[in-house]
């Protein structure tokens, strides 16, 4: 522990020595009784001894200095397919509005951070490169449209990769920098082709998380005309069902969290704080980097409390 004193300690030492002066010819003076003389000098001298260390400012020094949100580069994946319109999120609200809540909140909860968006479709976008925009990033997100089910040709998990690639590359190449992935889809995999492999991006993903979206019974989806898609197979309403085996092995090939996002928040709370945690990049010792902790406020809070007792006693003696 050490001081930040807001005078020179000298100051302080005089006036600490002026006030114990003062209280000590007071009280001599004074016609109480002697019992009352003593308690009334200490617990006077308590004040001004508070008063003194808050006066010297001490602080915890550390010098393990710990950089968290602005060292950070979170890249937001965001299935936009037509199931992710399928109605069976939180009963039968359409998945994306859960995605757009969530995705909105980590944002919020990593403010300070690079944030770069990443969609999926039929193709694959980059909506935005890595920006500290924050409002600007949650706008893109608030404006997240389905493609036209007409031309819509499938859902195929493996489209990112490419884009994703891209973007953790030149996240890796910045000097002290973190990067954090946070995938979002119903793992819906329609086209017949096999989920690609994130493996190879592993080393350049730091923590995240993939959000799952969607129930095994499924939900209908809306098309872009009138009514709900059909199934051409069956003529009946189509279904999207969630595919948690696409998720859970993309989130094992990066080394994420898997959350299913009809369980609740709560595991989206926790994953956000683990991400916080494991993204915290810690200062060498030797580099000097150096940060105080101040704790003075505590003997402040002790002072408050007796200059509180002493004014009680006053007003009480009837001498305001």
């Amino acid at each position: 522990m050490s001081v930040q004193p807001v005078l020179p300690i000298a100051v302080l030492l005089l006036i600490l020595a002026a006030l114990a002066t003062i209280t000590i010819y007071a009280a001599g003076k004074s016609h109480i009784g002697k019992k009352e003389k003593i308690f009334t000098i200490i617990r006077l001298s308590l004040i001004y001894v508070l008063a003194f260390i808050v006066g010297l400012r001490p602080v915890l020094k550390d010098d393990e200095y710990e950089f968290t949100a602005k060292n950070l580069d979170v890249l937001f994946v965001v299935d936009t397919t037509i199931s992710m319109w399928a109605q069976d999120y939180d009963g039968s609200d359409p998945r994306i509005k859960g995605a757009i809540k969530d995705a909105k909140y980590i944002a919020d909860e990593l403010v300070g951070s690079n944030f770069a968006l990443v969609t999926f479709d039929d193709q694959a976008h980059v909506i935005s490169p890595y920006t500290q925009d924050l409002a600007y990033v949650e706008e893109l997100i608030d404006t997240l449209a389905p493609p036209d089910s007409s031309y819509a040709m499938g859902s195929d998990m493996s489209l990112p990769y490419k884009d994703m690639e891209a973007l953790l590359l030149s996240s890796s190449k910045k000097e002290n920098r973190k990067t954090v992935v946070i995938f979002i889809s119903d793992g819906e995999i329609t086209n017949g082709r096999e989920l690609t492999s994130y493996k190879a991006l592993k080393e350049f993903v730091d923590s995240g998380v993939v959000l799952g979206y969607g129930t095994k019974d499924g939900g209908k989806m809306r098309a872009s005309g009138y009514g709900y898609i059909i199934d051409e197979s069956t003529g009946e309403q189509a279904l999207s069902r969630i595919d948690e085996n696409n998720l859970k092995a993309i989130a094992d090939d990066l080394g994420l969290i898997y959350n299913n996002m009809n369980s609740g928040k709560a595991a989206l709370e926790s994953s956000v704080q683990y991400i916080k945690e494991s993204s915290k990049t810690v200062a060498d010792k030797i580099t000097g980097v150096e940060k105080y902790k101040d704790i003075y406020y505590v003997f402040a809070a002790a002072l408050a409390v007796l200059l509180l007792l002493e004014a009680c006693m006053i007003i009480r003696r009837g001498r305001l």
